[in-house]
C-alpha cells in the first residue's frame, strides 16, 4: 500500500525520503530543535506515522537526550537541527558516543553551497564540523531530480551500517522549505513517479545481511587459566545483558576473587563471598599487592578507578588476559599480553563450562577475600552514620533503590563514592555513566533518554556542578515521559579537588578549581515546575527517597553536603587498614 508523502516541491520530497529510509531502518525516535531552514525535515517527520518526535530547545540537552536513548535501546537517535552553530552543540556528545561506540545520527539542516560560501546569514562550512569523531558522513548535494531516489536510499542505508559510533547526514535545502507548490522548481514527473514506487515498497533500499560473531580461540587462554595459581577476575563496563549474565556464570564458574566496576552491573550478580573492594583505597591495594595475582582476567573496559590500572596491573610479571569488543587500546595500564576482540558472552560461550581453574592455591584465595571482608567491615564502621556523606548517599541509594530499575552516575566524586560501595541490596540494577570522555555535560539530558528509551523508572546521582551544567535540560526532565528521580549532592563547588594533591596548593584550587557558588536550588526547580525536596541527613535522604519511589513521579532530592564534614569523612575512612 503506497504511503502518503510531501511533494510539492524539491526540498520537501527528499527530506520525505530521508526521514523515511531513517525510519525502515529502525531509527524511528528524532530529537528535534527548532529552526527554519531544517522545516522540510520537521514537516517530513510530522508526516511520518511511523516517525516520534521529540522536541528539545537546546541541541546540546538533545544530543544527551539521544546519548541516552541509544544507551537504552542500542539503536541511534536521530538529532535534527538547523543550520549554523545549532550543529556544533552536538559537539560533546559526538565525541562522546564516538569514544564510547555508542550509535548516534546526526540530520543536520544547511544552506546551499552558493549561500554558503557567498557568507549569507546563518551559514557555515558544516561538512567536517565533527572532525575524525565521526564514524561516516553523507554530504549531500541540494535536492536534484538527477540524484535518484534509489541512490539516496541507498546510501543512506550504506551509513546507516555504522552501529559503533556517530555518523553525520548533511541536507541542503533551498526555498520554499515549507509543503508549498514551488512554481519556478516543481517537482518532475520521473521523480515523482520513482517517488511513488519508493513509498509503495516496505524496509529499506538495500538491506545488509547480519554477520554472525566469529567464535574467538581461547586455547591459550584456557591453557593459561589451567596452571594459573593465583588468579583475579576484573569486570569492567558492560553494557549488554547477555555480557552481564555471562561474566557472572564465569564468576561463579572461576572462583577466583572478583572486582567488579560499578558500571558492569554485575556485583549483584557475583557470589557475595567472591567480592573484592575498589582498589583505589590504600588498604585495599595492601590487599591485592599481598595476594600478587598471577593472571588478570578482565572483562570488559573502561574501570573507573584509577588504581586498578596503575597498581593492580602494574604487578611485575602480571599475565593480563583482556575480553572487550572494543576498537583502540582500552588498556590505560599497557600491561595486556592477551586481548580476545569478542564480546563477553562469545568469549564464555568458546571458554565453556567445567573446572578451568585447576591449580588455583584456593589458601590464598580464601585469605585474600577474608581479609578483604574485614577491610570492607572496618570501611563501614568508619563512616558516620548520621553525617551526610557521599558515602552515605551512596549506601543509602543501594539500600533502596527497587531491583530491575536503572542508576545514572555522574563523573567525579558521585560515581567513585558507588564505586566503593556494595551492590544494591534488592539485586539487580541497571548502571548507567557517561565514561566515554568521563565530562561532567549532559547528566540530566542522558537521564531523560535513557530513561524514555528503557521505559525504567532512573534513578539519578550527580554533584552540585553537574546538575548546573546540564540546568536547560531541566525543562525536558519536567515533561519527561518516563519517571525520573534526580538526587544532586550539594557541596557547593566541585569539591573533589579538596581530595587531590592539587587541594595543596590553595592559589590554584581555590575558587578557579572548586567553583563555589550558593544557588537555591530549590528556586531553580521551582521555576521549572519540578519537585523539590531537601534532605541534610541520611536519614532525611532515606526518607525522602523512599517517598519519590512510591510517589512513581518525577522530582528533585537535594542532598546538602557540608563540603568540611565531607573531607573529614574521606580522610577518616583512607586511614582504614
Amino acid at each position: 500500500m503506497e504511503r502518503a508523502f510531501l511533494a510539492q516541491n524539491m526540498s520537501v520530497l527528499r527530506a520525505s525520503v530521508v526521514v523515511e529510509e531513517l525510519v525502515r531502518n529502525g531509527l524511528d525516535t528524532f530529537f528535534v530543535s527548532p529552526g527554519n531552514r531544517n522545516a522540510p525535515l520537521i514537516a517530513a517527520i510530522t508526516g511520518n506515522p511511523r516517525a516520534h518526535a521529540r522536541s528539545v530547545m537546546d541541541e546540546r540537552g538533545a544530543a544527551y537526550r539521544a546519548l541516552g536513548h541509544a544507551k537504552a535501546t542500542g539503536r541511534a537517535g536521530v538529532l535534527v537541527c538547523t543550520s549554523g552553530t545549532a550543529l556544533s552543540n552536538y559537539f560533546p556528545a559526538v565525541i562522546e558516543a564516538f569514544r564510547d561506540e555508542l550509535p548516534l545520527v546526526v540530520l543536520s539542516s544547511d544552506r546551499p553551497a552558493d549561500l554558503v560560501f557567498s557568507d549569507a546569514n546563518q551559514t557555515m562550512q558544516q561538512p567536517g564540523i565533527f572532525g575524525g569523531f565521526i564514524r561516516k558522513s553523507l554530504f549531500l548535494p541540494p535536492p536534484d531530480p538527477a540524484y535518484p531516489i534509489t541512490a539516496l536510499a541507498a546510501h543512506l542505508d550504506d551509513l546507516l551500517r555504522v552501529k559503533n559510533g556517530p555518523v553525520h547526514i548533511n541536507c541542503p535545502f533551498r526555498d520554499p522549505l515549507v509543503p508549498l507548490t514551488d512554481p519556478a522548481n516543481p517537482v518532475c514527473a520521473n521523480l515523482l513517479k520513482e517517488a511513488r514506487g519508493y513509498f509503495a515498497k516496505e524496509g529499506p533500499q538495500t538491506v545488509y545481511a547480519e554477520v554472525s560473531e566469529p567464535r574467538p580461540d581461547v586455547r591459550l587462554v584456557r591453557a593459561t587459566l589451567e596452571k594459573c595459581r593465583r588468579g583475579l577476575l576484573s569486570i569492567g563496563r558492560l553494557e549488554l545483558e547477555n555480557d552481564r549474565k555471562a561474566a557472572a556464570a564465569l564468576a561463579q564458574n572461576l572462583g577466583w576473587p572478583v572486582f567488579c566496576d560499578v558500571a558492569s552491573s554485575v556485583k549483584a550478580l557475583v557470589p557475595p563471598g567472591l567480592l573484592l573492594p575498589c582498589p583505589d583505597h590504600p588498604g585495599a591495594r595492601a590487599l591485592y599487592e599481598k595476594y600478587g595475582p598471577e593472571t588478570v582476567l578482565q572483562l570488559g573496559t573502561g574501570f573507573v578507578s584509577k588504581h586498578y590500572y596503575q597498581a593492580v596491573l602494574a604487578a611485575p610479571c602480571l599475565n593480563l588476559i583482556l575480553v572487550s569488543p572494543r576498537s583502540g587500546s582500552r588498556d590505560p595500564s599497557n600491561s595486556a599480553s592477551l586481548r580476545i576482540p569478542a564480546t563477553v558472552a562469545a568469549f564464555a560461550e568458546a571458554l565453556g563450562q567445567g573446572t578451568i581453574s585447576a591449580a588455583q592455591d584456593l589458601g590464598a584465595a580464601a585469605c585474600f577475600l577474608e581479609e578483604a571482608g574485614l577491610f570492607e567491615k572496618a570501611l563501614y564502621d568508619a563512616t558516620p552514620s548520621g553525617l551526610m556523606s557521599f558515602p552515605l548517599i551512596a549506601r543509602t541509594v543501594n539500600s533502596l533503590i527497587p531491583s530491575g530499575e536503572a542508576l545514572f552516575l555522574g563523573n567525579s566524586s558521585t560515581i567513585r563514592a558507588f564505586d566503593a560501595e556494595g551492590p544494591p541490596a534488592s539485586g539487580q540494577v541497571s548502571v548507567v555513566s557517561n565514561r566515554g570522555v568521563s565530562g561532567i555535560e549532559g547528566n540530566i539530558a542522558t537521564t531523560v533518554g535513557y530513561a524514555e528509551g528503557s521505559g525504567k523508572r532512573v534513578t539519578a546521582v550527580m554533584g552540585d556542578v553537574s546538575f548546573l551544567h546540564d540546568v536547560s535540560s531541566l525543562l525536558m526532565l519536567s515533561r519527561s515521559l518516563a519517571p525520573v528521580i534526580l538526587i544532586v549532592a550539594n557541596n557547593r563547588g566541585g569539591r573533589i579537588f579538596e581530595k587531590l594533591p592539587v587541594s595543596g596548593f590553595p592559589e590554584i584550587c581555590h575558587p578557579l578549581m572548586t567553583t563555589p557558588h550558593d544557588t537555591d536550588i530549590s528556586m531553580v526547580c521551582g521555576g521549572f515546575g519540578l519537585i523539590h525536596q531537601t534532605a541534610g541527613t541520611p536519614e532525611d535522604l532515606g526518607r525522602a527517597y523512599s517517598e519519590a519511589l512510591s510517589s512513581g513521579k518525577t522530582r528533585v532530592i537535594e542532598a546538602v553536603l557540608d563540603p568540611e564534614t565531607d573531607l573529614t569523612v574521606f580522610e577518616k575512612r583512607k586511614t582504614v587498614r
